[in-house]
């Protein structure tokens, strides 16, 4: 008998909350990263005196950014999904 992990044989199942997990990080990351670059880019704008060229370059990125990670967030969460499919169906 072991403590620590599953019993010699048995195959650890993942969590059932991890999909779910994944798909609540969304709306945080959809607004957090245009924020960032929203104030990364103003506070450049005030150092260069480019005003407002690279606060609207900034928000760009940062949508950019959070549509390029909730896109591999989501491919991550389809496959944990399949994979937990794939053991209910042994």
């Amino acid at each position: 008998m072991t403590l620590l992990g599953p019993p010699p044989g048995k195959k650890k199942s993942g969590s059932k909350y991890g999909p779910t997990a994944i798909y609540v990080a969304v709306p945080g990351i959809l607004v957090v990263s245009p924020l960032v670059g929203f104030f990364a880019g103003q506070w450049l704008d005030g150092k260069f005196g480019t005003d407002p060229y690279l606060m609207a370059l900034g928000l760009f990125l940062g949508f950019a950014a959070a549509g390029k990670e909730i896109y591999n967030l989501i491919r991550k969460a389809q496959a944990m999904e399949e994979d937990e499919d794939k053991e209910d169906n042994r």
